[in-house]
């Protein structure tokens, strides 16, 4: 219905939006195409992450959507209940869709709390290729593997101690999906870690790119140990596994 829907808007040449309920949380997204469909009712697949993550956020907290696509689960952390955050950073290079990010902050009234960066987060400053796959709402693009890529374009690189240092607030809480460069962008903030360390880190590790290791070759969780954090969730999705890491002197639950 809403693929046929988007299609009948297309000929027409008239927008389409989709208005759902997701987690609980009444939402109104932007669509441009079938993946964006997709991605919103798919959102079922993060249900367990986006869950874990709920009863970790405060009114105090800056919590940097690191891999955003069109916004699912920022807005989901923005719009929560009565624990609506100080701030959410979402980060998405891929122009389309960062254009949709922004087109659904707008929809759902959250420009006061969501900040969109078209913006790739890794170990360097500078440019890098971001390898791309499918159309707007896909979730495969990469810095960190070429793997079914149809397109490659170059897009802005930042390590998060450069954001920091620019001014942003520093972020209390991460979420990481970056298809393969996690390792990238944990070594793009070793400053922080000292200075500022997050108190909790969501990630999905996925088993490509990187494959769960650091830039210089050792295991992310051997890395985000030496710094003091615990990993106190884990479950499998797909080839990869999703992760919460927490700062030991914080942690209450057990990883399974």
């Amino acid at each position: 219905m809403h693929t046929a829907r988007l299609l009948i808007n297309r000929l027409l040449g008239r927008d389409t939006t989709l208005t759902t309920t997701l987690l609980g949380q009444p939402l109104t997204f932007a669509i441009e195409a079938r993946r964006e469909i997709q991605r919103v009712f798919g959102v079922d697949e993060e249900a367990d992450l986006v869950q874990q993550m709920r009863p970790e956020l405060t009114h105090n907290d800056v919590v940097y959507d690191i891999g955003a696509n069109i916004g699912v689960i920022s807005l989901l952390t923005a719009m929560h209940g009565n624990n609506t955050v100080t701030a959410v950073h979402s980060f998405e290079p891929e122009p389309r869709n960062h254009a949709q990010l922004l087109r659904n902050i707008a929809l759902n009234n959250q420009s006061h709390i969501i900040t969109a960066h078209q913006l790739a987060l890794g170990a360097d400053n500078g440019n890098v290729a971001l390898h791309v796959r499918g159309n707007t709402g896909d979730g495969r693009h990469s810095i960190a593997t070429q793997n079914g890529a149809k397109d490659t374009i170059n897009v802005a690189l930042k390590t998060t101690d450069q954001f920091v240092s620019e001014g942003h607030p520093a972020p209390t809480v991460l979420k990481i999906d970056v298809e393969g460069a996690e390792g990238q962008v944990l070594a793009g903030m070793a400053s922080l870690m000292q200075s500022a360390p997050p108190r909790s880190i969501f990630m999905e590790v996925h088993a490509k790119g990187g494959k769960d290791l650091m830039p210089d070759g050792g295991t992310i969780h051997d890395w985000l140990t030496a710094f003091g954090y615990s990993l106190t969730w884990k479950m499998t999705r797909g080839s990869g596994e999703h992760r919460h890491y927490k700062q030991e002197n914080q942690q209450h639950s057990t990883a399974h």
